[in-house]
């Protein structure tokens, strides 16, 4: 019966929608605030929110359990089931690029840099979508993380055998000033399902827009009479 219930309320995954949005320049504004208006909508707040650049991020969100049988965003049982043995977070990243832009095929021996900042050098040098023309596209990525315990040893038998151990370098001074931040979570892969749950989510928001644009459109005018007045 739970097994019904979980499957009767958790989300399926959305309609098939394309991994890529394109649309005209002239609608980019509109297109860059329904994204935004989805992220909300699904309970992600925005951290960062760059037109020019076209990157809106999104802050973490932890996934739904089968403790909490309410939410509806993992795609199915199994899903679910991650979620609850591990615990694990999701992050939402939207970018906007031209459709004629094409990333450089890095070097074999070059050192990855991954996505560009959002006000570095690396980022104001590849395009100003505010003032390019033509068709942009629209890519939604949804990273997990998975958290752990640092120094975590797990027993194999009982939980009783489960200890942490201390890592030296964390108490030691160190002189040289270099930054060493410890983090709890770990990135595991990206969730295609919930990239495309988006994706189906903008485009309808972007249907409903416009379609109550239109609605809204007041009706022609008659034109003033040329006759004078008596």
């Amino acid at each position: 019966m739970f097994t019904t219930v979980c499957l009767t309320l958790v989300g399926c995954a959305a309609d098939p929608a394309p991994a890529v949005l394109a649309f005209p320049r002239a609608d980019y504004e509109r297109v860059f605030d329904a994204a935004i208006e989805t992220a909300r909508v699904y309970r992600f707040q925005t951290v960062t929110t760059d037109r020019e650049l076209g990157v809106i991020e999104t802050d973490a969100r932890s996934a739904g359990s089968m403790l909490e049988p309410w939410r509806t965003d993992n795609d199915g049982v199994q899903d679910m089931m991650a979620h609850t043995i591990n615990f694990e977070r999701r992050r939402v990243r939207f970018e906007f690029v031209p459709e004629t832009f094409n990333s450089p095929t890095p070097a074999v021996d070059a050192r990855a840099e991954g996505a560009a900042i959002p006000g570095s050098t690396r980022a104001e040098e590849r395009f100003d979508l505010l003032t390019t023309k033509g068709t942009i596209e629209l890519r939604a990525w949804v990273y997990v993380d998975r958290g752990f315990r640092p120094n975590q040893q797990i027993g194999r038998w009982t939980s009783g055998e489960t200890h942490v151990s201390t890592d030296p370098t964390m108490t030691q001074d160190r002189e040289d000033e270099s930054t060493r931040i410890p983090t709890e979570w770990t990135p595991i892969g990206r969730d295609v399902p919930y990239e495309q749950r988006l994706m189906v989510s903008i485009r309808e928001l972007l249907a409903t827009t416009a379609s109550t644009a239109k609605d809204e459109t007041p009706a022609t005018a008659p034109a003033p009479s040329t006759d004078s007045l008596h």
